[in-house]
């Protein structure tokens, strides 16, 4: 089961993570209130339960950190996480002259990208000394330390957080086909001609960019947050493979044309939800296409992304 981790805040979140670490390394794990706390968001004393095996566990002064994100799409790999590997190395530093850590565990809700994650672990182990480091991504948390724990689920409320269904790649390719073949019929019904333009994709603050397009909280609530955001990571991870290249050349072909129909016409449409929904009407109706309700999906994370609508 895959946890939307992201709608937890960031206390929620460091709770999760010293929790898990109660199970990991044991019950003598102390938490940190919030605060400044010196690079510490929780430590440990003694000799990991069953980290990383019950076999050859970890010893020492651990200390624990937990860096939480609201990105669904957020990465390891991301410029803003590097930056703050870079503050913490610091503050390791000096934990490390005042003998105050051995082990240093870093627990994030980002996706753990392979490179440059192991990349971050050896940075930290080259600059602070340190031989025990870890860097714990959203995949690890959710496979080895939520989905087996019953109790953490129940006591956190993973359960109302989660994944239901999957969307599938041939689901993704199907719907950024049909969007491509079906565009003149969206273009004529808008009554429009537009021409290619190219994007930046300098992201603003979705409350702000919500007001410029006049799109309703109830529905950013209820139909984006609640039920696209969850595979927004999906799309994302479809578009960056080079496999996929034809595809997202469509995809970008598509949501330029789409940027501009909906800025010649938005004056049409009292609200920007209206919009989503007349869109969708043009490519599902008729159309025997897998997955329909993925349309809004894929309509939602342009949106996100900045791609269609005013930034």
């Amino acid at each position: 089961m895959d946890y939307r981790l992201e709608l937890l805040n960031e206390s929620q979140f460091e709770n999760l993570v010293n929790r898990v670490c109660q199970d990991i390394l044991g019950i003598g794990m102390i938490s940190f209130s919030a605060g400044k706390d010196g690079g510490r968001d929780g430590k440990f004393t003694g000799t990991a339960s069953k980290y990383p095996s019950g076999i050859d566990s970890w010893k020492g002064k651990f200390i624990i950190q937990a860096k939480h994100t609201a990105n669904p799409i957020a990465s390891c790999s991301d410029s803003d996480f590097k930056k703050t590997i870079g503050i913490e190395i610091e503050k390791v530093k000096t934990l490390k002259i005042e003998g105050d850590i051995d082990c240093y565990m870093i627990f994030t809700n980002r996706k753990y990208s392979g490179i440059e994650g192991e990349r971050l672990v050896r940075k930290i182990n080259d600059e602070t000394g340190l031989e025990n480091v870890v860097i714990v991504g959203k995949e690890t948390l959710n496979d080895l330390y939520i989905n087996p724990n019953k109790q953490i689920i129940r006591e956190f409320q993973l359960d109302l957080h989660h994944i239901p269904f999957d969307f599938s790649e041939e689901e993704i390719k199907d719907i950024i086909l049909e969007f491509h073949s079906e565009f003149p019929k969206i273009k004529s019904s808008l009554e429009t001609e537009v021409n290619r333009i190219q994007f930046d994709f300098d992201r603003i603050k979705i409350e702000e960019k919500n007001k410029k397009n006049e799109l309703g909280k109830d529905y950013y609530e209820n139909e984006i947050l609640n039920h696209s955001l969850q595979d927004f990571e999906k799309i994302e991870s479809f578009l960056g493979d080079p496999r996929n290249e034809e595809y997202k050349e469509q995809y970008f072909d598509t949501a330029s044309e789409l940027r501009n129909l909906i800025q010649v016409k938005r004056a049409n449409f009292a609200t920007f939800e209206e919009i989503f929904i007349f869109i969708f009407k043009q490519i599902s109706d008729g159309n025997k296409i897998k997955g329909k309700r993925h349309i809004f999906t894929l309509l939602h994370y342009m949106y996100y992304e900045c791609l269609i609508g005013v930034k």
